[in-house]
């Protein structure tokens, strides 16, 4: 976690990984997360992911359809780089059976598009 200082106030800076095929969300979420003073980073593909998955985000916005994968098989195969990690996965599958499986995989917050960039402060709220 980064420290920030300003005005003589202490903030932490969570970092965060958005792992969307989705420039143009990427690019909102990123401007308005970037805001709230997160430090944050998007990844295009799943391949792309796999060397920002090692600077460590302590949160992981993850799509679930991606261009080379989807991102519950990228999650199953590496539970490793994901650890510490809050993972919100968000999707445009309604596929009630996806989520009970994503959750089961270790996905903290399972959110369906389209979202507002709220719904993802509140979920940012909930993390430790």
């Amino acid at each position: 976690m980064i420290r920030y200082q300003n005005n003589s106030v202490s903030h932490y800076i969570k970092k965060i990984l958005i792992i969307d095929d989705e420039f143009d969300l990427c690019a909102v979420l990123k401007k308005a997360l970037g805001r709230d003073n997160y430090s944050v980073e998007c990844a295009y593909s799943l391949s792309e992911a796999d060397n920002k998955l090692k600077d460590h985000p302590q949160v992981v916005l993850l799509d679930n359809n991606m261009p080379d994968g989807t991102g519950l098989e990228y999650l199953q195969m590496h539970p490793v780089e994901f650890m510490g990690s809050m993972v919100i996965m968000i999707t445009a599958d309604a596929n009630p059976a996806l989520e009970k499986k994503a959750r089961q995989e270790g996905v903290d917050v399972f959110i369906r598009k389209p979202f507002s960039v709220g719904r993802i402060r509140e979920a940012l709220r909930q993390s430790p």
